[in-house]
């Protein structure tokens, strides 16, 4: 379930983005808000495949430690925070 929010909110703040973007003859101010979208997609698909695999684990008794998730998405955060301030302060 955290992961379904965190694609939510990543989802939610491209759409911001996008519409902090709009500005008329200068569309590609919209292609960080799309980007964090599309990152917002990939988090989602990233949940369901992690979900399929601890459940796979605790099934069978294995580890269920995913650094790799996480630390993506850490990622994923990072670059969205400093595509949001790029959008924002690079606004006439």
């Amino acid at each position: 379930m955290a992961w379904s929010r965190t694609a939510l909110a990543f989802v939610a703040n491209g759409a911001l983005l996008v519409r902090a973007g709009h500005v008329p003859d200068r569309w590609w101010f919209m292609l960080p808000g799309c980007a964090v979208m599309a990152a917002g997609f990939a988090v989602y698909v990233v949940g369901l495949l992690r979900h399929r695999r601890v459940h796979h684990a605790v099934r069978v008794g294995a580890s269920t430690v995913g650094e790799r998730a996480i630390h993506g998405t850490l990622l994923t955060v990072l670059v969205t925070c400093v595509l949001a301030a790029a959008v924002l302060l690079g606004r006439p």
